[in-house]
């Protein structure tokens, strides 16, 4: 295998480690009738057709580490060398990221990483120079950008607004408890509260999404949703995916869908559970662990087809990962990456053949790809 084909497949792959499916076919979600395509700057552009795009030049593999042990790391693979480089950005900044990187994305010419441990929002270049260490109110725990702005979601209630040019906080909003992952449709900022600081006190766990208008950067209403809503994305139509993850008993993990132009939610009947999900190009990529009634670790990696409400399971050549902790698109690929919490994990990518192109080792706890293109230099 050529070592940079595996960057530039297009990725309309699925995977499954067992051989049935979690999820059963359903009719597709219905478009809504003033649809705006939602931003997804974290995933660069990639050629339609498979083959090299010579613009990428990196892959980066952030790794949160151990709370508390200041130990996380940026990894760099570089594709002209078919190189990896461990504690890249220690390398080029004469330090570390610090205490619990949560979250990274690529936005034009930038790269910016939510430390949550440092109540830091880390500025690069695209060579994961740091341009500048961004102060922030609250504890930063994901990322999301739009029309020039990044937004971060901070642990004690607010999403911040980051403007691009100066770097500077221009305002933040108040949402709900403990917000976690964000997604952009139709104007609109979608929020997923999770209170997860309040799980074993009376209040328990949030259960709603705040929604937020973008022009004005206000919160305009809360969504009811399952208990604990940690991830979020947006597709092409309009619609928005919700994961809450329950309490880890008897309400499970559960995969919700909302229509932007009504705000209605509903659970993906299609696809009910999930633990992990990312969107690319038409479809949900999703896998959702679970334990038998023998208390043995159980995954299916699940696709669902925005268009067709298609479901099938994936990995076509029988590649298993036995502990998966991650899963999201970058480029046009989809990466998953595994952890047992105590040792470095492992990045596994897969192309649209659903086989898997390539395996990375990784750092401790690798929470998020991204890749670098010299066309945003």
């Amino acid at each position: 295998m050529k070592k940079k084909n595996f960057i530039y497949i297009s990725a309309l792959c699925a995977l499954m480690s067992f051989s049935f499916v979690g999820c059963s076919d359903s009719d597709p979600i219905p478009e809504p009738s003033t649809p705006e395509k939602p931003s997804t700057p974290e995933t660069p552009e990639t050629p339609e057709e498979p083959g090299e795009d010579n613009s990428v030049f990196a892959l980066y593999f952030l790794n949160s580490g151990k709370m508390g042990n200041n130990n996380s790391s940026l990894y760099m693979y570089d594709v002209e060398k078919d190189e990896l480089v461990p504690d890249y950005f220690l390398a080029q900044n004469g330090r570390g990221l610090g205490d619990t990187a949560q979250d990274m994305i690529v936005y034009g010419d930038k790269m910016y990483i939510a430390v949550y441990g440092e109540s830091t929002i880390e500025v690069t270049d695209l060579h994961a120079k740091s341009i500048k260490q961004v102060k922030t109110e609250g504890q930063p725990r994901a990322l999301i950008a739009d029309g020039g702005k990044v937004y971060a979601s901070y642990y004690n209630g607010q999403v911040a607004r980051l403007d691009t040019a100066s770097l500077e906080v221009e305002a933040t909003v108040k949402v709900g408890r403990n917000p976690e992952q964000m997604a952009v449709a139709n104007k609109k900022l979608y929020v997923a509260n999770s209170g997860g600081m309040d799980y074993a006190t009376e209040v328990g766990y949030d259960k709603t999404v705040s929604v937020v208008d973008l022009a004005s950067f206000t919160e305009t209403k809360k969504l009811d949703v399952v208990l604990n809503p940690t991830l979020v994305r947006s597709d092409d139509k309009g619609n928005v995916y919700v994961v809450s993850m329950g309490n880890y008993a008897e309400v499970l993990n559960t995969l919700q869908y909302i229509d932007s132009r009504t705000d209605e939610v509903k659970v993906l009947e299609a696809c009910p559970n999930a633990t992990e999900m990312d969107y690319l190009d038409g479809k949900l990529y999703t896998y959702y662990s679970q334990y038998d009634a023998n208390w043995n670790s159980v995954t299916t990696f699940t696709s669902y087809d925005t268009n067709t409400g298609a479901v099938e399971s994936w990995i076509k050549d029988g590649t298993t990962i036995a502990k998966p902790y991650k899963l999201n698109v970058a480029g046009s690929n989809v990466y998953v990456s595994e952890s047992d919490y105590k040792n470095n994990g492992d990045i596994y990518g897969f192309g649209t053949d659903g086989k898997l192109v390539k395996k990375f080792e990784a750092g401790l706890n690798p929470m998020k790809v991204v890749l670098a293109q010299k066309d945003n230099i």
